[in-house]
């Protein structure tokens, strides 16, 4: 595999540098932009500032500049103007979320996390009358009574309650093994994270960014399952690898880097390759599983499944350039 030139370290006199890898010479699409970002992503951060829900300057200026408009800009390309802005606040939600649990309060309450999902649930499946004073609850509150106002299939809309509870439980995991800094072994770390990592909500919102209404069965294909994983796969560890000197520097245990390290008993820079081939692997099964994709029967249907698989890659590829602009 070719590699950056980039090295990391938090401290030179006690984390060692080391080299990631090259990921975007891999990307399995070109990088494309929504035309709407502009105009659209200010807007956004506008709503969820009217939720109150970063109270500290600090925090909101932070978050601020990791542009999540640019990351949905880049994952959902081909979406309409409407669709795209309702994206965005999807995109804005889970992030605000996600600090919450990962840098925020809920850092280490695995019973906060807990409730937290509880909450969340309900303003998503009874989005225009539970009522609930957890500022990200009415965040998700807002944002779903608009998505099913402009319309979702019924199967992505059951994907997306289903991938949501997934990952919120998922979460709340993450957070119990972060309080007892408990490593899992790889393919546990792997099973949790495909859920933690919200990839699963994220592919549920692609069906919704072009109006797809793809069948159950179709999407529950052996081959399309292994694509799902194996994208989902490559977002996430490449985000762990490009972050790790982050994670490190606050103690967190919880990435593919500390995982390998521990199972293998191997240096960093070992880790970071092992990791690194996981995603080179994983980029290549989704191109060999794509060709090898039957047709469904129909010109229609596998129109959509080829457009889905696109929000896929571009999850991928998005991934890679996102995660450069944010470290």
């Amino acid at each position: 595999m070719s590699k950056s030139n980039v090295t990391r370290a938090s401290d030179a006199s006690e984390q060692p540098s080391y080299v990631i890898p090259d990921f975007i010479a891999i990307a399995p699409s070109p990088l494309r932009i929504n035309p709407y970002h502009g105009s659209t992503a200010q807007v956004s951060m506008d709503w969820l500032d009217s939720f109150g829900v970063h109270p500290n300057p600090k925090h909101r200026t932070a978050f601020q500049s990791m542009d999540f408009g640019m990351l949905t800009a880049m994952c959902y390309a081909d979406a309409n103007h409407e669709r795209f802005r309702l994206l965005c606040d999807y995109i804005n939600a889970l992030f605000a979320y996600d600090d919450l649990a990962d840098e925020g309060g809920l850092r280490k309450d695995g019973e906060g996390t807990r409730k937290a999902a509880d909450i969340i649930m309900e303003c998503l499946r009874s989005p225009t009358t539970h009522n609930t004073p957890f500022k990200i609850g009415k965040v998700f509150s807002s944002l779903w009574s608009r998505v099913l106002e402009t319309g979702i299939s019924p199967g992505a809309h059951r994907r997306f309650l289903e991938t949501t509870d997934l990952y919120l439980q998922a979460v709340h995991q993450h957070v119990v093994n972060r309080s007892k800094d408990k490593i899992l072994d790889i393919e546990s770390f792997i099973q949790l994270r495909r859920d933690n990592g919200a990839l699963k909500m994220c592919f549920a919102m692609g069906e919704f960014s072009l109006g797809l209404n793809i069948p159950d069965e179709v999407l529950q294909h052996p081959l399309i399952k292994i694509m799902e994983d194996a994208s989902n796969d490559v977002v996430v560890l490449s985000n762990d690898i490009y972050s790790y000197n982050i994670e490190q520097a606050q103690g967190d245990t919880q990435n593919i880097i500390e995982t390998t390290m521990k199972q293998k008993a191997c240096s960093l820079q070992e880790a970071m390759d092992f990791s690194g081939k996981l995603v080179t692997d994983r980029v290549k099964l989704f191109a060999d599983s794509k060709r090898r994709l039957p047709s469904f029967g129909s010109d229609m249907i596998d129109c959509e499944v080829q457009q889905y698989l696109s929000i896929c890659e571009d999850w991928m590829t998005a991934g890679f350039h996102w995660s450069l602009r944010s470290d």
